[in-house]
């Protein structure tokens, strides 16, 4: 049924996508699931443009965030699976985002990023790339270390718990297909921070290590210990 009715939304005016999209994610946010920001003093003023990251375990995470930083109207790095997928691609259609391809160095995206956050605009980025599928941090991909140094803004990280149980990953892959659940999701914002600068000492590699980490780490460390993964 699910599927049939995104088949005739994907037909529908955009305006009529949207409403529906704006609709669905009201229901889910006021009946079904609770977004709960933490540390809230710590987010910025907004008249100062930043990179909001966040770690990654679920596609309801980019809707959740849009809840709590919404205000910030922040422009959402996401993968251009996202947009292909019926049923992503429709609730999508409710915050600005830009797509980029995976895997790969899209240098057209990075451009487009590059140029929101140098025109004032907020962009909300997932380091990891994709989603979690064992329920903790995975590796970040370096595509912010180079974003952060480009745009000379401050990094605003958030850590996110529970999403994963909201609407857990499908194991056939099939997006369409997952189901939501009823619960909470917990979203703690830190301080912001800038990118440390190279030392004489460092190489290159050992320099772009070493604030991956340091990046990382800033959400990390709001994490309870099971959501840490390699950055225990």
């Amino acid at each position: 049924m699910r599927k049939f009715l995104l088949k005739a939304l994907a037909k529908a005016p955009e305006g009529v996508q949207k409403f529906v999209a704006h609709r669905g994610l009201d229901y889910i946010f006021t009946k079904l699931v609770k977004v709960e920001l933490q540390g809230e003093e710590n987010l910025p003023d907004k008249d100062e443009t930043v990179i909001f990251i966040c770690n990654h375990l679920s596609n309801i995470d980019g809707p959740a965030l849009n809840r709590v930083i919404g205000d910030y109207k922040p422009t959402f790095v996401a993968g251009q699976k996202l947009t292909d997928d019926p049923f992503t691609g429709l609730f999508k259609k409710v915050f600005r985002s830009i797509n980029i391809k995976p895997n790969s160095p899209d240098k057209a995206a990075m451009k487009e990023i590059i140029g929101l956050l140098k025109s004032g605009q907020n962009v909300m980025i997932f380091p990891e790339g994709t989603r979690s599928r064992v329920g903790s941090m995975i590796e970040g991909k370096r595509g912010i270390l180079l974003i952060a140094r480009l745009a000379k803004v401050r990094i605003v990280p958030l850590a996110m718990t529970g999403s994963e149980k909201i609407l857990p990953i499908a194991k056939d892959g099939n997006m369409t297909g997952e189901k939501i659940h009823k619960g909470t999701i917990r979203v703690q914002a830190g301080k912001p921070f800038s990118v440390p600068a190279k030392t004489e000492e460092q190489s290159k590699e050992e320099y772009d290590q070493s604030t991956m980490d340091y990046i990382m780490r800033k959400i990390s460390v709001m994490l309870p210990e099971e959501y840490r993964g390699v950055y225990k």
